[in-house]
């Protein structure tokens, strides 16, 4: 497949298009004899940079040893962010980071979060007892106004995900900005910018200037998702130092050497950023295309997921797409029951799920 070259994608965005236009052209699934698509998950398949990549290999020679001073990278992002080194945490991954605190600070009482939305810490929370209050979406959009009016003495943490997970939807600056200047004074808040990247002027859209606040916001990110290094487990965390040492006391284990090496190579990459979003962008139209084909309605997404609406009950169609060897999530959520999300994957495995789609969606209209 010359003209999806996968080193000259990583060069430069400029190859990307031309690449995406070929989608519905010719079968690539079918020359790349695809038979499974993996589009329940949020990854990112365009992978990571090239300095990444050589970081990684060179690594292999400190394979024996712990990763005993991670300061160098705590540094590096604690310049960017324009905060000092005692504000920055490293993590594997955000998750780690996520559940962790949600399950610590829960203790005190019980977490907000809204829903749908990104609920695999707190189902680990919960496992230890921590309780959750649930805020339905408004119009699709994250309701601050009906997740402040919901905390009482007992909120011991707010949680949010911006851009949310699995709508895709940004929740506006400015309203988020008040929201944490107002909440944070008393009550904790984790964003999750997991995403953040893939936001309109990224670095204006985030929180973490509020740390360099006294206000007790925790801002979590991930080298996971737009970076392309899921496998890797290398995330970070920017809040205030007690939090941080927090965060710390309940770690045990140190940073993988890998991650660790490809983090502090590509950190800040923009030209390296600009493929991947231009990737993932393109990812995304396909998914829409798809949609479009099949008269389904969607969110336009800031991640790296779409949320459709299939008109049917999403558990069958979930399991129709699973029998032909696609995989996609469902959320619980009340009012989004017909609704799955699509994860950004290969063109190979969106051409495979364009072509398996049809079918199944005819084959569960009797579930309506």
């Amino acid at each position: 497949m010359s003209h999806f070259n996968r080193r000259a994608l990583l060069q430069t965005a400029s190859v990307i298009l031309p690449a995406m236009a070929t989608f519905g052209t010719r079968s690539i699934a079918q020359a790349a004899g695809v038979k499974h698509a993996r589009l329940n998950v949020t990854e990112n398949p365009f992978g990571p940079s090239l300095a990444a990549r050589r970081a990684v290999a060179q690594s292999v020679a400190l394979a024996p040893y712990y990763v005993e001073d991670e300061n160098a990278l705590r540094d590096i992002i604690a310049k960017r962010e324009n905060l000092p080194r005692d504000k920055v945490a490293l993590s594997n991954g955000s998750l780690d980071a996520l559940s962790l605190l949600c399950t610590d600070i829960g203790q005190k009482g019980h977490i907000i979060a809204p829903q749908p939305g990104y609920s695999t810490h707190l189902s680990y929370a919960g496992r230890r007892g921590i309780k959750t209050r649930f805020v339905p979406l408004k119009n699709h959009q994250v309701d601050l106004a009906a997740m402040k009016s919901t905390i009482t003495a007992e909120t011991a943490l707010i949680y949010l995900c911006n851009p949310n997970n699995p709508t895709g939807q940004m929740i506006p600056h400015e309203d988020l900005k008040t929201f944490c200047q107002d909440v944070g004074k008393n009550t904790p808040v984790i964003i999750d910018e997991a995403y953040f990247e893939l936001l309109p002027s990224a670095m204006q859209q985030t929180m973490a200037a509020l740390v360099q606040s006294e206000l007790d916001i925790i801002v979590t990110r991930t080298f996971s998702k737009v970076y392309g290094m899921a496998g890797l487990r290398i995330g970070y965390v920017l809040a205030q130092p007690a939090r941080v040492r927090q965060l710390y006391s309940l770690t045990t284990t140190s940073r993988n050497q890998p991650g660790y090496a490809a983090a502090m190579a590509c950190l800040g990459d923009e030209r390296y950023l600009a493929g991947a979003i231009a990737y993932l962008k393109a990812c995304r139209s396909m998914i829409y295309k798809i949609c479009e084909e099949n008269n389904l309605s969607y969110l336009e997404s800031q991640g790296t997921f779409v949320y459709v609406d299939t008109k049917r009950p999403s558990r069958a169609v979930k399991e129709a797409l699973a029998k032909h060897g696609v995989e996609v999530r469902t959320f619980d959520a009340p009012g989004y029951e017909t609704w799955i999300r699509v994860g950004t994957a290969t063109p190979a495995e969106l051409k495979f799920f364009q072509a398996t789609l049809p079918g199944v969606l005819a084959d569960t209209r009797q579930t309506l």
